[in-house]
């Protein structure tokens, strides 16, 4: 699935390569058939290529022998990059085929260990040793060169946005608790062992939103030497959190094997007696010996300065109970005076309350209070609304029943998922073949839409154009969030590539209604035949 590449530009193609082979889908792949070695050795031979290509590009320009002799060699290069994409882009949908393997029968599982299957594993893992030989070989000849690492090369050019709050982004009534969690890390600035901080609440309340105002508020900033942010999510092993706490605190990679005593030399290194703000987001742990024995003694004990502070956002109360050094700050629901503010911005999209008839604004009050001040819900059901301008469709969402499904937040998305065309319903449900908290691309997300049929023509509009509706309609419903921008600037020209997350009730959902889709069944055949 490679993309196309604008003249002989190869520097953006070669880093979205880097990242291609260091993302954790393709890892846990390579990992597991034990070719990880190999892998690793490409993305270290791709990082190298990249730090002197702006040389290289810039000497293909000269009319000389050398310049012929470069210009010749980085044709060569793309051809082997698209090799290159091709291979890893069979990992990580080989990766997909394994998120959705657990809940499949007894019978698709032993098809998965079918003949056809292993030959598939052989020639994915020759053809990635292949493309490893060919990109060895360049780097040999690149060698030849005398190229330079230049001081402008992009290696420091990405610009990454994902934890800086969107503009756009709707957030009332969470002043206060912004002040109120950070003068708590401000005031333990004496405190010479870490403190553990959690923010508690229910799904969909605003707790990693909270965070993420805290991080970035400018007190925090320049109070904390060194700030880092790990989504946990599912994973609370103490390797894979101190590996990760590794490369935050060193913006690099840690090529260390998973042996504690060695992560934990490497830990004190990278951060020392910095004061250190670190962000563990969406913790689920409920097992006190992940904590106690394995991570707060490597992260509370011996690293940091005085202040150093822990953030645990957590739904569950037993983790708070667990990790707190502080009693938890637990986030409320949004009064009904923010909570009608929030709605009405989606709704009416932007156009003020006052400016609708009477009958909206009376069925969209009784549409908020059904929300019950969960922010989520509130930006679910005020982008499902923005689409219905009649009074009888707001009468109908208002009156009409939502179910039980024992979750508050998931019957209000439910409801709105109802309304999605079949078309949207398909390209939303394929989400759940991601694990959760997976950064995913906008553009290979809607390659994959058109790539298995669920996106179709209207009129003359192309398929990727369709499809960039499609994922715009999804983000201004809230069913994708947390879309964020990642720039590279090069030779006076931006690239942008745009990623999404889904909250992890979306998640929940978009795994709960796959069976509804009529995709479902053929999806999966396809992937397992």
């Amino acid at each position: 699935m490679a993309m196309a590449m604008a003249g002989s530009l190869l520097l953006p193609w070669v880093e979205g390569l880097v990242g291609k082979a260091a993302d954790a889908l393709v890892q846990r792949v390579t990992s597991m058939w034990g070719v990880d070695n190999y892998r690793r050795k490409l993305e270290d031979q791709l990082v190298y290529v990249r730090s002197l290509l702006a040389d290289a590009e810039e000497k293909a320009e000269a009319k000389t022998e050398a310049g012929r002799a470069v210009k010749a060699w980085m044709k060569k290069l793309k051809a082997a990059a698209y090799e290159a994409d091709n291979v890893l882009d069979s990992f990580q949908y080989e990766a997909l085929r394994d998120e959705a393997q657990p809940s499949k029968s007894a019978s698709r599982k032993v098809l998965y260990f079918s003949r056809d299957r292993l030959m598939f594993h052989h020639k994915a893992s020759r053809d990635l040793k292949n493309v490893l030989d060919k990109i060895e070989e360049l780097v040999a000849e690149m060698n030849t060169f005398g190229l330079l690492e230049r001081a402008e090369a992009p290696q420091a050019l990405y610009r990454q946005t994902c934890l800086a709050l969107d503009e756009s982004l709707d957030i009332f009534g969470r002043d206060d608790d912004k002040e109120a969690v950070v003068k708590i890390l401000l005031d333990q600035k004496d405190q010479k062992v870490v403190q553990v901080l959690p923010i508690i609440g229910m799904g969909g309340l605003g707790k990693t939103t909270l965070a993420k105002m805290v991080y970035n508020n400018h007190k925090v900033q320049k109070h904390f030497e060194l700030k880092m942010w790990h989504c946990v999510s599912e994973n609370f092993e103490a390797t894979a959190v101190v590996r990760s706490i590794i490369e935050l605190a060193t913006n690099g990679r840690c090529d260390l094997p998973d042996n504690m005593e060695l992560l934990r030399g490497k830990l004190h290194e990278a951060i020392g007696r910095k004061r250190f703000l670190l962000v563990l987001d969406d913790v689920w742990n409920e097992e006190p010996r992940k904590w106690e024995d394995d991570l707060k003694p490597l992260l509370c004990s011996s690293n940091g300065g005085s202040g150093s502070m822990i953030i645990v956002t957590s739904r569950s109360q037993q983790v708070a109970s667990i990790m707190g050094t502080h009693p938890p700050y637990e986030l409320a629901c949004l009064s009904e005076d923010d909570s009608w503010k929030l709605f009405t911005k989606k709704a009416f999209n932007n156009r003020g309350a006052q400016e609708q008839p009477d009958e909206l604004v009376t069925f969209g009050r009784r549409i908020v209070n059904r929300c019950k001040g969960l922010p989520l819900a509130l930006k679910t059901m005020g982008g499902l609304m923005s689409s219905m301008h009649q009074v009888q469709e707001w009468r109908t969402i208002a009156e009409s029943n939502m179910g039980d499904t024992g979750n508050e937040v998931l019957s209000i998305l439910k409801l709105s998922y109802r309304y999605l065309s079949s078309e949207m319903k398909q390209c939303f449900a394929f989400c759940a073949v991601f694990p959760k908290d997976y950064e995913m691309e906008k553009d290979k997300l809607i390659q994959l839409w058109m790539a298995n049929g669920f996106i179709h023509e209207k009129g003359n509009m192309d398929l990727a154009k369709k499809g960039e509706l499609v994922f715009n309609e999804l983000v201004q419903r809230s069913f994708l969030q947390d879309v964020n921008v990642k720039e590279i600037s090069y030779l006076q020209r931006c690239y942008k590539v745009i990623r999404y997350k889904m909250h992890d009730l979306m998640h929940d959902l978009a795994k709960d209604v796959t069976d509804e889709c009529a995709f479902a069944a053929e999806f999966i055949d396809k992937i397992y035949q």
